[in-house]
């Protein structure tokens, strides 16, 4: 990652205009400003062909620009000691979008060398919890599969940043549960 910003002069406090490049794999960028060392203002995230996918105003706590984020399978709410599945369409963001989670993947998942030894492939689903302070908390896998590649799913899935914002139901945010899939194949 390269990063361009300001500092106050004689702190190490972010301040002004900044710049986010993540390079390797599947990159994107991301830009926008710092006051006393917060985002403030309009953020703009950018996927790999350099591409606009969101804009967040960190002032209004609100989207300006939201394009799709369909690296989530399925939102889930504890509802009477249930859990239901969300249908309304409502769900948590993670900031950057499919751009980051597939940047995160690519860069930090490593195929295990027990599953390539027997060949073991396929689509590990993680469940997470986003809370409603929008940080990802508690992932575990649903429907275990091949253990070795379970085991990375997770490692990999728990050291994502917590750049997400939660569930907002009815104008409040709610913690929910999510289904990540990560994807393992040969090649």
């Amino acid at each position: 990652m390269v990063s361009t910003y300001h500092v106050l002069k004689g702190s190490q406090i972010k301040e002004g205009a900044a710049e986010m490049k993540y390079k390797g794999k599947l990159g994107f960028r991301v830009k926008g400003q710092f006051s006393q060392g917060n985002r403030s203002g309009i953020w703009e995230f950018f996927d790999s062909d350099n591409t606009i996918i969101q804009k967040y105003n960190y002032t209004t706590k609100k989207f300006e620009y939201l394009q799709n984020f369909n690296s989530l399978q399925a939102v889930f709410i504890l509802k009477d000691q249930e859990l239901v599945k969300l249908e309304t369409g409502a769900i948590p963001v993670l900031l950057g979008g499919d751009a980051k989670f597939l940047y995160f993947l690519a860069n930090n998942i490593h195929y295990p060398h027990a599953a390539r030894a027997k060949g073991a492939t396929g689509t590990v689903g993680v469940m997470v919890t986003i809370t409603k302070e929008g940080e990802m908390v508690r992932p575990f896998i649903p429907k275990p599969g091949d253990k070795a590649l379970d085991a990375e799913a997770l490692r990999v899935v728990s050291m994502m940043p917590n750049d997400w914002i939660p569930l907002y139901l009815n104008g409040e945010p709610t913690d929910c549960l999510v289904l990540l899939y990560v994807n393992f194949q040969l090649g």
